[in-house]
């Protein structure tokens, strides 16, 4: 009873190490089955001294495969190809791990004519770790070729050497523009003279017909804080209010002369004002209650009306 008990027990021993090394032997079979595969594709032509080739290779590895860099070649000097830089990428799926691998190649070297020349062969290395065993795996890729052209021209005679003639200047009238010139800055001279007419700082003839500008002109001259200037400004006013309205114009009429001439209807208030100011102060004798800074604001707005 004992020995078929260890027959059994011995059964399932085996059958158990079976089940476990089962999936290991179908992995190691699927890797010895699985070939890498290389794709290469580099531009071929439009290169000359100094000009970088980039290389994009495809690697497909069996999974768990990582890329050993210690396999790429280091970046050199000296020589007619030098590696310039390298990077990549990997993704993988259920069968294959896809590496993308980009190279970059500076070419040091052109001849007197076009000729071709190989990049460097690749001897890349791949590195996993199964069941704490290290695997290798080693995958060429053979060199792609590229068209270097000379920077000079094949051949170099006396026609080549020789400079070109100097190439004529166009024609350039200047009479139109300066023509297109004079006319800028006559427009720009007459605005500036208007704005300066305008805000006073000059007088053209026509203003002797205007009382309310020359009143203005003369009231900006006076002294702000004299008793006796502020007088002879509200003089002005009035005497400039009687010249526009044809008579002598009061605080009684002045209701009148406002129906007769609408643009002063604006400066109704300021009026009235002024006219109870000037009846005050010239009949009844009372104090002033305008400020010089009031008077030359009035005689302001009512200059523009002369001028708009």
């Amino acid at each position: 009873m004992s020995a078929a008990w260890m027959r059994v027990k011995r059964k399932q021993s085996m059958l158990l190490l079976a089940m476990h090394l089962l999936p290991v032997i179908a992995c190691a079979a699927a890797s010895s089955q699985f070939q890498p595969r290389v794709e290469s594709h580099t531009r071929e032509t439009d290169y000359t001294l100094g000009s970088i080739a980039r290389q994009h290779i495809t690697l497909h590895v069996p999974p768990g495969f990582e890329l050993d860099p210690a396999s790429l070649p280091p970046p050199a000097q000296n020589e007619a190809i030098e590696l310039r830089d390298v990077h990549w990428t990997s993704s993988d799926t259920d069968t294959e791990r896809v590496i993308q691998l980009e190279i970059d190649w500076q070419i040091f070297v052109a001849g007197d004519t076009v000729k071709t020349m190989p990049l460097k062969k690749l001897h890349l290395e791949f590195n996993r770790e199964f069941k704490h065993e290290q695997q290798r795996l080693t995958v060429d890729v053979p060199a792609d070729k590229v068209i270097v052209s000379s920077l000079l021209p094949a051949r170099i005679d006396a026609e080549h050497v020789q400079l070109y003639p100097d190439a004529p200047l166009p024609e350039w009238s200047l009479a139109g523009q300066l023509w297109t010139l004079a006319g800028w800055l006559s427009l720009l001279s007459l605005g500036v003279i208007y704005l300066l007419w305008y805000a006073g700082w000059i007088q053209l003839p026509q203003e002797k017909r205007m009382p309310f500008r020359q009143a203005w002109r003369a009231i900006r001259t006076l002294d702000v804080h004299g008793q006796a200037e502020r007088l002879q400004a509200m003089r002005l006013m009035s005497r400039a209010m009687d010249q526009f309205a044809g008579h002598a114009v009061t605080a009684e009429n002045l209701a009148r002369v406002l129906t007769t001439h609408q643009v002063l209807d604006p400066y109704r208030i300021a009026l009235q004002q002024f006219y109870q100011e000037v009846q005050q102060a010239f009949f009844a004798g009372k104090p002033l209650a305008l400020s010089m800074q009031d008077l030359k604001q009035l005689a302001k707005k009512l200059s523009r009306v002369e001028v708009s």
